[in-house]
């Protein structure tokens, strides 16, 4: 059966992650980084709409473009012979013109994976190369929209993502199935995890294949891939694409008013999602970086009103 399942996630939730773990899964051998046909389109892709719809996305507004990037996914299902998996970094919403930005009639459902949002930050700054802080307030702007930019034409069409709390909320509130999938889960349980996912869309999910999955996507195999042919989805300007892959990392990483700022601007969705608010980073975090040229000050971080 034709349709789509959406791949959805924050930035550097673990999507990439998921994807080769079922480009391994879909394939039956493990995954090549840089060619991972089954999994390698994105919502946002610019030529794909582009393609679809005969039409040069350049000359459109951001508006124009947005309404008409349901019939982007309606014409990509109409075309294929199989299921498509699909990875997105845009909330679940509607368009300017009052439809959702995902078709329900197209849609098969949505793994959504999610990641501690103090985890993310850190992430998010290497990354970008910018200071947590910044990190920080991109994961606050309930009105980001990556890509937007008009100096320069992207290859991504603009992502309507928003904040972090409301990005998470919008996805668990789909119309559609949902399979919530945790990062930390991915790294305690990752055949529990992976097995699950694959129940969820309906491949075949056994103890073999799985193993070979998990195996497949371990983060000391994509560590090596990249080091010896490099990752096409890496950025310029970060250091490497895979990095460190922990759970735990923001706890040496982060100031504790930096924590406390993400949990306390989070707490309702973070504890829907079983994270700890109160966990904070480890003692004496804040001494090894007093440096404020190293870190700068949280307080240019915006408080959550409410």
């Amino acid at each position: 059966m034709a349709g789509i399942w959406w791949l959805a996630s924050f930035p550097k939730s673990g999507n990439t992650w998921l994807r080769i773990a079922l480009a391994s899964l879909l394939s039956g051998r493990p995954a090549d980084i840089n060619a991972m046909p089954l999994v390698s389109l994105i919502a946002s892709n610019r030529a794909f709409f582009d393609n679809a719809l005969g039409i040069e996305s350049a000359d459109l507004t951001i508006e124009q473009v947005t309404n008409l990037r349901p019939r982007a996914y309606e014409i990509w299902t109409a075309e294929a012979e199989r299921p498509i998996y699909c990875k997105t970094h845009d909330a679940y919403c509607m368009t300017p013109a009052g439809e959702p930005l995902f078709p329900t009639a197209v849609t098969l459902g949505a793994v959504y994976i999610v990641r501690d949002p103090r985890a993310v930050a850190v992430s998010l700054a290497h990354h970008g190369a910018r200071t947590i802080d910044e990190a920080i307030v991109r994961m606050d702007d309930p009105a980001a929209t990556p890509s937007a930019s008009t100096r320069r034409l992207h290859r991504q069409l603009p992502e309507i993502r928003g904040a972090w709390r409301d990005h998470v909320e919008s996805w668990l509130s789909a119309p559609f199935p949902v399979h919530l999938l945790r990062y930390e889960d991915m790294h305690r349980d990752p055949h529990g995890a992976f097995t699950a996912v694959a129940a969820f869309l309906g491949l075949p999910c056994d103890r073999e294949r799985i193993a070979a999955a998990v195996d497949a996507a371990s983060f000391a195999r994509l560590q090596a891939q990249e080091r010896a042919t490099g990752f096409i989805e890496k950025p310029i300007q970060a250091a490497a694409f895979f990095r460190e892959g922990s759970i735990d990392g923001w706890r040496r990483a982060l100031l504790a008013e930096q924590a406390a700022h993400i949990a306390t601007a989070n707490d309702d969705i973070m504890r829907r999602c079983n994270y700890d608010t109160l966990l904070m980073p480890l003692p004496g975090r804040a001494e090894r970086h007093s440096n404020p040229a190293a870190q700068p000050s949280c307080g240019a971080v915006p408080k959550r009103s409410g």
